[in-house]
């Protein structure tokens, strides 16, 4: 096949992995109404690991102390990260958990500079300014009232995504990537079933609405998305692969709004509309540096 083509059925790819993205945050503000978010997380994770291990079964030869840390480190995070997400969407509306959720990409680079002492640069620091003023108006609306306790629970979790981000960046130029993954959702999966038989009692019973939203968080949220994001890196460059993969957040704020009918004033909008351009400035100024 030639690379041409190889291109376009890879940015085809991408664009199906930023839609599966975008259509989980419809999918865990209905499940949450049959089980509770604890459990979901248990269930998601667990079919995540178990499918993502029989795949690269071949890989765990290649675990070493060194990379069971790192994927221990990296697990934790990524586990608290969507339990913040899970339970805030709870609180707050399924656009909003989207667009929020996006921090992550302009906070990265502060993450990064907190651990690794390498100062943003200056288009990033702009990036940052407009996203916070884009939360801003999406969580106040443009009236002084007390900040949305789900908001805020997105927001933290935008922030643990970021750590999760810097700390696999850092792991993952010493570390098999795909030993990494499996080393991650076998510690998400094994740390959300003991929080959840702790903290909370399983489910009485079990519909086909919720095995269903169990098996796309857990095979195409998780372990397809991932999986075809890194074979598809392969044939995209770096900068059309950031502008796919962050339209996720808008699809599931629209999908949402489509879907359950939230409410978008036109100050949400222009919220909207700046925490998305912050995403995209960037994402895009910092793969085009990548690639010059």
């Amino acid at each position: 096949m030639k690379e041409k083509n190889k291109a376009i059925i890879s940015q085809l790819l991408l664009l199906l992995v930023a839609f599966i993205w975008g259509g989980g945050f419809i999918v865990v503000k209905n499940s949450l109404e049959t089980i509770s978010p604890l459990w979901l997380m248990a269930a998601r994770f667990i079919v995540a690991a178990i499918s993502v291990t029989f795949i690269f079964y071949k890989k765990l030869k290649l675990i070493t102390k060194g990379s069971l840390f790192a994927g221990v480190i990296c697990g934790v995070f990524i586990y608290f990260a969507f339990v913040f997400q899970t339970l805030a969407i709870q609180y707050t509306t399924a656009s909003k958990n989207a667009l929020l959720t996006a921090s992550y990409v302009v906070l990265t680079p502060f993450t990064f500079w907190l651990m690794k002492k390498k100062r943003p640069k200056s288009y990033q620091v702009l990036a940052a300014f407009l996203c916070f003023l884009g939360i801003f108006l999406l969580m106040f609306n443009g009236r002084f009232e007390k900040i949305n306790f789900g908001d805020f629970l997105t927001l933290m979790c935008g922030l643990l995504f970021a750590f999760h981000i810097s700390f696999l960046g850092i792991y993952s130029a010493r570390f098999d990537t795909i030993v990494l993954t499996i080393v991650q959702l076998t510690t998400c999966a094994v740390i959300a079933l003991i929080t959840a038989l702790i903290f909370d009692k399983p489910p009485q019973s079990v519909g086909l609405n919720t095995i269903g939203a169990v098996l796309y968080l857990g095979l195409l949220s998780t372990s397809f998305a991932y999986l075809v994001q890194t074979v598809a890196q392969k044939h995209t460059p770096p900068s059309h692969t950031s502008l796919i993969m962050s339209l996720e957040s808008a699809i599931g704020a629209i999908l949402s709004v489509i879907i359950f009918k939230d409410s978008f004033t036109p100050i949400m909008i222009l919220g909207s509309i700046l925490t998305f351009g912050s995403v995209l400035l960037s994402q895009y100024s910092h793969s085009v540096k990548k690639e010059s």
